[in-house]
């Protein structure tokens, strides 16, 4: 490459210079302003989030169009904790950390926007510039964690010698719904049908089967010192219970419950004194193992319950249901300790940490969350699993797994954040259960296929998988011959080849010696030339690219100067690469030879190693599976000598018990002889002094009869005169309801008199009189009329003379006007003769004949005018007389025929009133009874009102007689109340004498009844002993034999594996 002119460097490097400075000045001020939801963030999320997250959609409950919609949160709950980035959900699912990946469609946010919504919530999540930057929501408590507390002091329980052969093998696998890890080593136990399988963890062989035929498994826990394992389950609709087995023996320690549906969980404490379990009826009870005894029950859920866990301190029980609630619970007493919070959806698993500060729960909405147990806040809750999370487990470390409806498995730190642990395999159907083993190193998780699949922790790497459904005995050992009559035969030609590739090792090593020598010089010169050639080809790419990005053509120029010496250079290495190749080619293949030789040799090893380790344990499996196959005899016989003992055991005890019942019988008959002998000897005794009281009793109850005689005389003269009050008061009675009777029956007749007759005839004479007033008044509104037509007549003819009067006068005027008029004409003709135009004052005359024939014609006009008027008055005048005169004559014939119909309607209205009068009286005559009956009865009720108030008056009289008499009663039998007490008292003490006496005498014959049923019972008891016990010894014996037979078949190992 060319070099540069030293003004070109030195140009370049003070432009970086200014670069890097103005790029760090930028950095500062960005760094300087504020991050805001409003300014920054919001338009950040507006082109990849609101088509999604917006208030007529919120996808999950979440709307980000809005900064308080953000800070609500989602279905899943809060999705940016402030100043925590990696807490915040929004960050992590944008930055592809945390399912589900956002957002799901298109392009993701880019590095430049992560990192400003990362600095957003780190400062707080401000919304605008003068916002108040937010602090956490998380618990300001130590979540540091030290595991491995609690670890049991010697050997960790293991199975030993425990039960191999599968209860059931089943045509096809169910569902792994249970699963539990040992705390403190390589043990697994997952419930199986009809049985429960144990693994060891390390060789992922079968170490025990527990056998339980009578329902299923939901639930299964080893005790904090893994001693003991403890499930909770039964038949749905049929029975629930909790089974405890020692994980040592694989024996049945107990049994706790008898509930009529399955349990969902079951737990004991650190110290083995106290199991709980939930139940489908909504309680949680808790036992003590050792007395079966009921210690508390806890009634506040509302659902199943599907969670029941005891801290690994055992100080605290935490609880959940189907409705999502989650509880922790006093261990102890069951006192309420923090109501934590609810799930959405029912609550699936709940684990503890080791130290007992964090409790996990997970829920089918899809959430996970983690409490603290100092304040019983929410440490953290998120989404996981694509909406229905199957399980928690944590890790003895305090990492937290999970798994789901998505099938896969997950890792997380309490705070939420995923842990490098990849997101798992994809399984085929949903992972219902997740356990961590207790080294940290690995997990295992179970499907809904009956699939036990083991992981690392650190990878997620699947190591294997163990069956939920494994073969017989039988054939197991038939698949480890076959496979060792596989390995058998495959071992010789694997050594042939192991030898065979060793002994091409030597002729490899000499032919690389050969051309060592110059080859391997030259070998090196060409590694040197190939990495050279490599860095000029790389800058020839770049003068390349120059020359097409050059703008002008002195740079044009430099560029093409600068490939054509690289392009130069390039000729040149390759050149001596090609001459150093020749040389190093024969060097380099014997090299890969030898190195081809060496690897085919290590395979070859390597197949040879396998093959004989393989063979060697297949060996030593079917030893073990040989073995095993004969301890289920062993254990068969092992449970008969236990069972034969029991019924030894049983014998003895019933032994005891006949005898201590025989000597108690006996004791019975001597006490039951004594006690009826004593009552015999006071029973006549007791009679008569009974018989004595009784006559006492009967002396002074005659005494008393004269003042009893008395007391019901006073009775019965207050009866008396009760009696007479009652039928005074009775008369009173029947004297009201005749008046009454009578009365009504009166005034029903009137009243329906009336309502027939009466009443119609009122309205008809209301109508009928209404019908003449209105007919009188129409008369006399015509009679008006007819006078007021008279009257116009009268004034419509005065009218007609003045307007005649007037066309006289106006006639006249014009005749008078008209002839004024000739005579003015006739005076201008005359003016306007040929004499007179000659005349002296001709032109006044002139002027004063014209002036004077116009005013006459003027005049004569005005008249004629009048004249006219005059004249249409009078004809107007006479045609209004014309029209009175019709008028008057049309209303005198209207009044006249208005007055011929008012007489016959009042004639109408006159027989109307003459028949409803008639009437009236005869309804007064039917309401007469009643008016007398009232008469009668204000007569007589005064003297029967008199008589009865005298009634009353004596009664108080009778009744202090009769309290005098009771009285001297009362203070007469007080004596005889006293001694009917003592004849009570001696009845009843006679009375107990004879019933002790029968009951002795039962008693008496119960127990001499008794003694020959239990000697009957002490024979039998000591024939079975005497059947059972010589068996004792040569079962013993035989089992004796078969133990030492059995560990004598166990495959002899250099080292026994560490507990």
């Amino acid at each position: 490459m060319a070099a540069a002119p030293s003004s070109f460097r030195w140009l370049t490097r003070r432009c970086l210079i200014l670069a890097a400075g103005l790029v760090a000045t930028a950095s500062s001020a960005q760094d300087a302003e504020k991050l805001t939801y409003d300014d920054h963030i919001r338009p950040l999320l507006e082109n990849k989030c609101f088509s999604c997250h917006n208030p007529d959609k919120k996808k999950g409950g979440l709307e980000l169009t809005s900064y308080a919609g953000l800070m609500n949160g989602g279905s899943g709950g809060a999705v940016v904790d402030a100043g925590n980035p990696s807490g915040s959900r929004l960050w992590t699912c944008s930055a592809k950390k945390e399912e589900p990946f956002m957002p799901p469609e298109g392009a993701p946010l880019d590095a430049k926007d992560l990192t400003l919504l990362s600095k957003w919530i780190a400062g707080g999540l401000l919304q605008a510039k003068g916002s108040v930057a937010k602090a956490s929501n998380k618990p300001k408590v130590d979540l540091t964690f030290a595991g491995g507390a609690g670890k049991p002091e010697g050997p960790v329980a293991r199975p030993e010698n425990v039960l191999l052969e599968p209860v059931i093998v089943t045509p096809r696998t169910s569902a792994v719904i249970a699963m539990a890890a040992s705390p403190w080593t390589s043990l697994l136990a997952v419930a199986g049908q009809k049985q429960i399988l144990l693994y060891d963890t390390d060789s992922h062989e079968l170490a025990g089967i527990l056998p339980y035929a009578e329902g299923y498994a939901r639930s299964l826990k080893f005790s904090a010192n893994g001693s003991l394992l403890v499930m909770g389950g039964g038949r749905g609709g049929k029975f629930g219970h909790a089974v405890v087995w020692d994980v040592k023996t694989g024996k049945r320690v107990t049994e706790v419950g008898k509930e009529f549906d399955q349990l969902m969980s079951a737990d004991i404490t650190p110290d083995h004194r106290k199991l709980a379990f939930g139940t489908n009826s909504k309680k949680v009870k808790c036992y003590d193992v050792a007395t079966g005894e009921e210690l508390y029950v806890i009634a506040k859920h509302t659902e199943w319950i599907t969670g029941t866990d005891f801290s690994p301190d055992g100080v605290l029980l935490a609880t959940s249901d189907r409705n999502g609630n989650v509880f922790v619970w006093e261990a102890d007493n069951g006192g309420e300790f923090y109501p934590l919070g609810q799930h959405k959806g029912s609550v699936t698993d709940l684990a503890w940490r080791a130290d007992s500060n964090i409790l996990a729960s997970c829920a089918a909405d899809g959430t996970i969350t983690t409490w603290e147990m100092k304040t019983g806040k929410q440490v953290a809750s998120w989404s996981a699993h694509g909406g229905n999370v199957q399980s928690v487990s944590f890790l003895p470390d305090g990492r937290l797994l999970s798994c789901g409806a998505d099938g896969t498995t997950a890792m997380w730190a309490i705070d939420g954040k995923r842990l490098p642990h990849a997101q798992g395999i994809k399984q085929a159907d949903q992972v219902a259960k997740v356990v961590g083993l207790y080294d940290s190193k690995a997990f295992v998780s179970g499907n809904w296929l009956g699939e036990i699949r083991f992981f690392e922790s650190e990878t997620g790497r699947e190591v294997t998988q163990v069956s939920s459904n494994p073969p017989k005995l039988a054939d197991r050992f038939a698949a480890s011959e076959k496979r060792l009559a596989e390995l058998v035969p495959a071992l010789a030609p694997a050594e042939a080849a192991a030898k065979s590739a060793e002994a091409r090792i030597p002729a490899a090593e000499a032919a690389l010696a050969k051309v060592k020598a110059a080859g391997e010089p030259a070998a090196k010169k060409l590694t040197e030339f190939e990495a050279k050639l490599v860095e000029q080809e790389r800058s020839a790419a770049y003068w390349s690219g120059m020359v097409g990005k050059a703008k002008t053509p002195l740079e044009k120029a430099k560029a093409e100067k600068a490939l054509a010496a690289q392009r130069k250079a390039i000729v040149n290495f390759k050149t001596e690469a090609g001459k150093a190749r020749d040389l190093a080619g024969p060097f380099r293949a014997a090299e890969a030879e030898l190195a081809k030789a060496k690897s085919e040799l290590a395979a070859a090893q390597a197949n040879v190693r396998d093959i004989v380790a393989e063979t060697a344990a297949q060996r030593e499996r079917l030893v073990s599976l040989k073995a095993a196959q004969f301890n289920v005899g062993v254990l068969t016989e092992q449970e008969k000598l236990a069972k034969l003992e029991q019924d030894i055991a049983d014998l003895v005890a019933a032994k005891a018990e006949n005898e201590a019942a025989k000597v108690s019988a006996a004791a019975r008959i001597e006490s039951s002889k004594k006690t009826i002998a004593q009552n015999e000897e006071q029973l006549p005794k007791l009679q008569a002094e009974l018989d004595a009281l009784k006559a006492e009793f009967a002396a002074l109850d005659k005494a008393l009869s004269p003042l009893r005689v008395s007391e019901a005389e006073a009775m019965g003269k207050i009866e008396a005169q009760q009696k007479l009050i009652e039928a005074q008061g009775e008369a009173i009675v029947r004297l009201g309801q005749d008046r009454d009777a009578i009365v009504a029956v009166a005034t029903a007749a009137a009243a329906a008199y009336r309502d027939k007759y009466t009443t119609p005839l009122r309205a008809r004479l209301t109508e009928a009189t209404a019908k003449v007033d209105e007919l009188k008044k129409a008369a006399e509104a015509v009679k008006l009329l007819a006078v007021k037509a008279e009257e116009g007549v009268v004034a419509a003819k005065a009218a007609l003379r003045a307007a005649a009067d007037e066309a006289e006068k106006a006639a006249a005027a014009s005749k008078v006007s008209a002839n004024n008029v000739a005579a003015a004409e006739k005076a201008y003709g005359e003016a306007r003769t040929f004499g007179a135009v000659f005349s002296f004052g001709y032109f006044s005359r002139k002027r004063q004949t014209e002036q004077s024939v116009a005013e006459a014609r003027g005049a004569l006009a005005a008249v004629r005018k009048v004249e006219g008027r005059t004249t249409a008055a009078v004809d107007h005048a006479a045609a209004n007389v014309a029209a009175a005169n019709r008028v008057t004559e049309s209303a005198v014939a209207a009044h006249l025929a208005a007055e011929k119909l008012v007489g016959p309607a009042g004639v109408a209205v006159a027989a109307i009133a003459k028949e409803r009068s008639a009437r009236l009286v005869e309804r007064e005559k039917l309401a007469a009874p009643g008016v007398v009956a009232e008469k009668d009865y204000a007569a007589k009720l005064p003297a029967l009102q008199a008589s009865l108030q005298k009634a009353k008056d004596g009664l108080p009289v009778l009744e202090k007689a009769l309290v005098a008499v009771r009285a001297q009663l009362t203070e007469a039998a007080k004596p005889v109340e006293a001694k009917r007490l003592l004849v009570e008292a001696a009845a009843k003490t006679l009375e107990l004498t004879k019933s002790e006496k029968a009951n002795a005498e039962k008693a008496l014959a119960a127990a001499q009844k008794d003694i020959p049923q239990r000697d009957k019972n002490l024979a039998e008891i000591a024939k079975s002993y005497a059947e059972l016990t010589p068996q004792v010894e040569p079962l013993k014996a035989k089992v004796k034999a078969v133990q030492e037979q059995y560990f004598a078949m166990l495959p002899k190992r250099e080292e026994v594996k560490k507990n």
